[in-house]
């Protein structure tokens, strides 16, 4: 797994902030998506018919869901009957355009604790900036829908979004013109042309989102490695820096099944997307199950100012994605803290423990800068301005390490297996994750709490 530089990251990766009652509304996240979506490139527009199976509260009176501000709802039923609904402005933040939360009336009787929804609306995304495309934006979103491009993620709502983070089943059916090259996460089951347009089927299982990337200009590379199939799209990479990326894919999955088991990628492939984007989020971008989008701009824009730049710490961060993704709201601290420790203990087996300090001592550093009145990790915000994002990934990577140290290598890794093992396919919060680890750690239980609840920067 070829690692010939590592570049460490500045601590702005994204910015991602949401509306509290998509944060609250774990327990009445839908279980299930069945959407037909077509897509026209040209003019922008996206129209979708949806069917939603939605768990409901016992004696609830209504439920409620965020859609793009700009989408008009055509029809929306319930259990097969034109539904009582209304929609007032949602809140906005700098990389999610305000919404429209639309407020649904249940009928009086259920026969059942999950409702039936069908729902029609069609509309533009709102056009706004991609992040990182001006030193001075107010706003700034990645989705969108143009001639060059499509990328759609929980980001913009583009589809009725109930919470974020909670695992969801998706069959989708995504339709646009002839040539165009979709890639969806989960198992792609079908690709056909029909009067002109180019259809895909796909089935996500278990999935946190619901994500789409396509272009007419796709490049596709396939490789076999380490019994896994990896996908490369992108539109104009250096063959050579993706033939390298490959190994480190492979290292990194290597790696993180050893000590974590199997885990959730569907159809045994890997998907990697350069997103044709020309700024976007940074390092290695997003992740879903077995997939994971970068912007293909910036990392051109890195390769350009040095030759020898590696995805290597965005790669091993979004691949250990694939195993921790289940601390909803708050918790998703507990997501990034260990996928950033993850990147790093492959650095330290492929690079060595010279390369592994660095690395601690970078985020020390940054820790330490942070001022003292900064939220502790258990109370730190579900965003990434530069000083959460010290928190949530620094911080919690430089706990995860001092737990380590206390417990020694087996006894740790064995434990962040169990802890996985465990919450895998759930949506968990710190509360979780404070007795899980307090409990493996004995007569040092109180070192957890020191880390979890101490304000602005180094506990000890």
């Amino acid at each position: 797994m070829p690692c010939s530089k590592i570049h460490l990251l500045t601590p702005v990766l994204f910015l991602l902030a949401l509306p509290a009652f998509l944060m609250a509304q774990g327990k009445a996240a839908p279980t299930s998506y069945d959407l037909r979506v077509r897509i026209e490139p040209a003019s922008g527009n996206l129209a979708v018919l949806a069917k939603i199976e939605i768990p409901v509260e016992p004696g609830a009176k209504n439920f409620r869901f965020n859609l793009h501000g700009t989408f008009v709802i055509k029809k929306l039923l319930l259990e097969g009957k034109d539904a009582i609904f209304s929609s007032v402005p949602g809140e906005a933040s700098f990389m999610l355009p305000p919404p429209q939360r639309v407020i649904v009336t249940l009928p009086a009787v259920l026969a059942q604790n999950k409702v039936h929804m069908d729902i029609e609306y069609e509309g533009r995304l709102k056009e706004v900036g991609e992040f990182g495309a001006s030193s001075d934006q107010k706003e700034a979103m990645d989705d969108q829908i143009n001639s060059r491009m499509v990328e759609l993620a929980g980001y913009s709502s583009w589809y009725p979004q109930f919470t974020f983070g909670t695992p969801l089943q998706l069959a989708l059916e995504v339709s646009l013109p002839q040539g165009w090259i979709t890639i969806c996460s989960g198992k792609q089951l079908e690709n056909r042309v029909k009067e002109g347009r180019e259809i895909t089927r796909w089935s996500s299982p278990n999935d946190i989102d619901i994500l789409v990337v396509a272009s007419p200009h796709f490049k596709k590379k396939t490789f076999r490695e380490a019994g896994t199939n990896i996908e490369i799209y992108h539109t104009q990479m250096p063959e050579a820096f993706i033939d390298n990326e490959v190994q480190q894919i492979a290292g990194v999955l290597k790696l993180t099944t050893d000590r974590l088991g199997e885990t959730n990628i569907p159809a045994g492939t890997i998907k990697h997307v350069y997103s044709p984007k020309r700024k976007g989020q940074g390092a290695a971008g997003i992740s879903r199950p077995g997939m994971i989008v970068t912007s293909e701009g910036r990392t051109l824009d890195s390769l350009a100012q040095d030759p020898h730049f590696s995805l290597f710490q965005g790669i091993a961060h979004e691949v250990a994605h694939f195993w921790w993704n289940f601390g909803a709201d708050q918790g998703d601290w507990i997501n990034e803290a260990f996928a950033e420790y993850f990147f790093s203990t492959a650095v330290q087996t492929v690079s060595g423990e010279q390369a592994f300090q660095v690395v601690l001592d970078n985020y020390r550093k940054q820790v330490r800068g942070l001022p003292p009145d900064v939220p502790s990790l258990a109370n730190v915000p579900f965003m990434n301005d530069k000083v959460a994002f010290v928190v949530r990934y620094y911080k919690g990577s430089l706990m995860l390490h001092s737990l380590r140290q206390t417990l020694g290598d087996d006894k740790f890794f064995q434990a962040c297996r169990s802890f996985s093992d465990t919450y895998k396919g759930k949506s968990i919060g710190t509360q979780e994750f404070r007795t899980f680890w307090k409990d493996r750690l004995g007569d040092h239980k109180a070192l957890v709490d020191t880390w979890l609840d101490a304000k602005g920067g180094l506990p000890m």
